[in-house]
């Protein structure tokens, strides 16, 4: 419920500044080859378990300038097995860097992701990017296990590897 709340927080305010925003253009695919790592805890037990991997994420802008829908999908290593997932994720621009009379430098985002893993995981939770240039994006992610009863804690680094789509110019 609080995530929810949170979501249409951040939705309503996103939507207030949104005007004259080169970031999220209408109809755009993207696609993120993204490399995450970072530890797996319950904030009680030692060791924690080390986690890292690669995932494919393509997005489609749902709402222009502020909205991007997709997939998750990727490998990882974790408790001596590489293992997988998958799930719907959602992106949500916050705020735009200007470049003043060059356009956009980046965005910061705010993504939430529900991901199911092959080992009987349930990930829910988000990630704070920052897109650089629309191609290099580093971000710090948190999912909560909801079954396994785990926190999952990473450093991600994310680049873009579908083409830029060239607007036209009147």
């Amino acid at each position: 419920m609080k995530m929810l709340l949170l979501f249409l927080c951040l939705l309503g305010y996103s939507v207030v500044v949104r005007a004259q925003d080169p970031e999220f253009p209408k109809n755009e695919f993207i696609m993120h080859l993204r490399i995450h790592n970072g530890t797996v805890t319950d904030f009680h037990s030692s060791p924690d378990l080390y986690v890292g991997g690669l995932q494919l994420v393509p997005q489609w802008t749902v709402v222009e300038n502020l909205l991007r829908v997709g997939v998750v999908a990727g490998g990882f290593y974790t408790n001596k097995k590489l293992q997988g997932l998958a799930g719907p994720t959602v992106s949500i621009k916050l705020k735009t860097f200007s470049l003043k009379n060059f356009g956009s430098g980046g965005n910061i985002n705010l993504s939430l992701d529900h991901w199911w893993g092959t080992d009987q995981q349930r990930l829910l939770g988000g990630a704070i990017n920052v897109d650089l240039l629309n191609f290099i994006v580093p971000g710090v992610s948190i999912h909560r296990d909801y079954h396994l009863n785990k926190w999952w804690i990473q450093g991600t680094i994310a680049f873009r590897i579908s083409k830029v789509k060239q607007i036209s110019h009147p």
